[in-house]
């Protein structure tokens, strides 16, 4: 755990916002013990009146809350460089969705956990720090080192220099990262072009952001704002300065956003959009797009023979398969709601979709996952319709979906365990 830096808390105000008094008597009760100045208001309203008045360094808010929620209260504040940082419920989910888009510095999953919060409004106000004359230089190089997660290379990516900060973060000593490279922290999932594009970016003397995955020494994987600036002397670069901020948090509720939490596909709500932006896609790019809507044969008689504990580990098998089969970067998988999957290929021919849907029912098959009630097999097994179309010919998104629902339906009919090709497919 990060240390409490007391020094850099007593120097800042916060306005804290919540409409639940147990929770910022608690929240108060903690942080009044390192920040002198602590304020508290119960609801949007008082919260943008008290934020004019005391003027924050920081501000952290719930989202809902009665009068005024939090996201029209940031709203109603409008352009600001104050941090913010958002408390929130899994039930938030559609504030959430606006949150993000006002580009929120945190997110903090209640219940609260007082320490990570400590730390997070830390990190929250050495990034946004800019007033050096309250700290003297020996000092702030102090806090520095404590609280941002920097790291310093040579002009071949060899570390010369880790703050204690970063080394915590990561569960490495100094000692094991100095006259290394960043490789030691590099994620399986990172492709080798991503390392190529921020090197060519870098050794040109141009400064290099991006969102990245890595892991600590201990396997946990972590996300990360990545800054890497190049430093120069005499006009050619002597090293490169890099420095994370930690939005692990944030990946995780993004992900809980789109992922259904069951199968580890995307959900439907990201399969709106999906779909949406893929059309717009392969319309700019004059190509064809791929819609497979996907049904489990019989599965209200699965469910009703063998439980829905069982029913569960059926709709993670067939997650995983179509997991396996959708690993293009244009592939997408995504499970619609109870035993309805859908697939997004983009770029494929006809031939080649069928095939490739052809391979996943077969797959399934293979499983051989007892369905003795099933009309059609003895095993579970799937339906799937499919829809290829050229840009030139695609409608909407709901006709594409409808397209390839009448096509499943029509697999069915023909005894299931098989994918149709809908009529409305482009051939050529």
């Amino acid at each position: 755990m990060k240390k409490i830096n007391k020094t850099l808390l007593s120097n800042i105000t916060i306005l804290y916002v919540e409409d639940e008094k147990m929770i910022s008597e608690e929240v108060s009760f903690f942080f009044k013990k390192y920040v002198k100045f602590f304020y508290i208001a119960n609801n949007g309203e008082e919260g943008l009146e008290l934020f004019k008045e005391v003027k924050p360094d920081i501000l952290i808010t719930d989202i809902q809350m009665p009068k005024m929620n939090g996201i029209d209260m940031i709203k109603e504040i409008g352009h600001t460089s104050v941090p913010i940082i958002i408390t929130t419920a899994y039930s938030d989910i559609e504030y959430f969705l606006k949150a993000i888009e006002l580009k929120i510095s945190k997110f903090i999953i209640k219940p609260i956990n007082l320490r990570n919060l400590i730390s997070d409004v830390q990190d929250c106000v050495m990034d946004n720090y800019v007033e050096d004359k309250l700290f003297e230089k020996d000092n702030l190089l102090k806090i520095v080192d404590e609280n941002i997660l920097i790291s310093i290379t040579d002009k071949e990516g060899v570390i010369i220099d880790v703050s204690s900060a970063f080394c915590e973060f990561t569960n490495f000593n100094k000692n094991e990262l100095i006259g290394k490279s960043h490789r030691v922290l590099k994620h399986e999932d990172t492709p080798v072009s991503f390392y190529k594009n921020m090197w060519t970016e870098i050794s040109s003397g141009k400064k290099f952001t991006c969102e990245i995955k890595n892991r600590k020494k201990d396997g946990t994987v972590y996300y990360a704002e990545l800054t890497i600036t190049p430093v120069f002397k005499d006009d050619k670069i002597i090293n490169y300065i890099a420095i994370r901020n930690d939005i692990t948090n944030k990946k995780r509720l993004e992900q809980l956003i789109i992922e259904d939490d069951l199968t580890k596909l995307y959900n439907r709500r990201h399969f709106n959009n999906i779909l949406n932006q893929e059309i717009r896609r392969v319309k700019r790019d004059n190509t064809s797009i791929t819609l497979v809507s996907i049904d489990i044969d019989h599965f209200k008689k699965y469910n009703d023979t063998y439980g829905h504990p069982m029913g569960d580990k059926v709709l993670i098998e067939i997650g995983k398969v179509l997991i396996e089969h959708t690993s293009r970067s244009s592939d997408y998988a995504f499970r619609i709601g109870g035993e309805e999957f859908c697939l997004i290929f983009s770029s494929s021919l006809v031939e080649e979709s069928l095939l490739h849907v052809q391979e996943i029912i077969t797959t399934v098959e293979k499983l051989n996952i007892e369905h003795k009630n099933s009309r059609n097999s003895d095993v579970i097994t799937i339906s799937a319709g499919l829809i290829v179309q050229k840009a030139s010919e695609i409608v909407h998104e709901d006709t594409l979906y409808k397209y390839s629902d009448i096509a499943l339906y029509q697999a069915k009919i023909k005894g299931r365990n098989q994918v149709v090709l809908s009529e409305f497919s482009t051939m050529s």
